[in-house]
């Protein structure tokens, strides 16, 4: 059945239909840094016919940037992120975007089979995801028109994709524990991207005791005092565990580091109640995406 035959089917019917959106895939993996495609997605049971469509998208740009909207197979005649009353469309980096196609009546959308309405690119810097909204503002919404100027024959609007980056951090083990049978656990948060912020978390060391930092790009893994050094001792620093032995360090990533250089830490500790006189955490590793 050709797409003039089911608009004039439509017409005469007047009948709305359901035409369900969603973005895919559901689930990507990507490092940070890379850039992921995502597809507007239009489906439906039985043959209807497709002349606009407006999807409004949410994402966290701390998380994601926008880079680019490319049409697909919808047939072409306007579309992009064109003015709006509600101003969604002011600022297209911040966050949320309204997206419009627009067919020629003579030549519209189909479907099924699936229709790839618009291709959204994103440039990944952390785990993240990106929605599909239903609505934003007094008139701005996410529907599909048919044939009949002004019915929507929107159907179902499918939830996020998710957008993960694979952890930057390992945990190496290597910790030996102190007074009272407390073992101190360091962890690593941040992507390790250019002038990104890094905190380092230290729990249940020994409070106010000397504090031995150690980091190194190359590892040891020399056994000692019931421990393992894991990293070398390119970098060694000493400070304060302070009065509960709980802290973070933290601040930006140093820039210039390049991809897949692996960084290894650990902190020891003077600890005069055990019999070897030092405790350790366990060492952890970040590695640049």
């Amino acid at each position: 059945m050709s797409s003039v035959v089911l608009l004039l089917a439509e017409l005469l019917l007047a009948v709305p239909g359901q035409v369900n959106l969603r973005l895919e895939p559901a689930e990507q993996v990507a490092l940070a840094g890379e850039n992921i495609t995502i597809d507007l997605v239009a489906s439906a049971a039985l043959p209807k016919t497709i002349t606009a469509v407006d999807a409004i998208i949410t994402w966290d740009p701390s998380r994601l940037m926008l880079v680019n909207a490319t049409l697909a197979d919808f047939p072409p005649f306007v579309a992009g992120f064109l003015p709006d009353p509600d101003g969604i469309n002011d600022d297209v980096m911040d966050g949320e975007a309204l997206y419009t196609a627009l067919a020629p009546l003579t030549m519209p959308g189909t479907v099924p089979p699936d229709l790839a309405v618009v291709t959204f690119e994103f440039k990944v810097l952390t785990s993240a995801c990106v929605h599909l909204t239903p609505s934003s503002g007094m008139f701005g919404s996410t529907r599909v028109i048919g044939p009949v100027p002004g019915v929507e024959i929107t159907g179902s609007i499918a939830g996020p994709v998710n957008v993960e980056v694979p952890t930057a951090w390992a945990d190496l083990g290597g910790e030996s524990p102190g007074t009272g049978g407390l073992i101190p656990h360091l962890s690593g948060e941040g992507i390790l991207l250019d002038c990104d912020p890094v905190t380092l978390t230290l729990v249940d060391a020994l409070p106010n005791t000397t504090t031995f930092f150690v980091m190194d790009v190359d590892t040891l893994n020399l056994p000692l005092f019931g421990g393992v050094l894991v990293p070398d001792l390119l970098f060694l620093t000493a400070f304060s565990s302070g009065p509960t032995g709980d802290f973070e360090l933290s601040g930006p990533w140093p820039p210039g580091i390049p991809p897949g250089i692996t960084v290894y830490f650990q902190m020891w500790f003077v600890d005069p109640g055990i019999f070897w006189g030092y405790s350790s955490s366990n060492a952890i590793s970040g590695t640049t995406p």
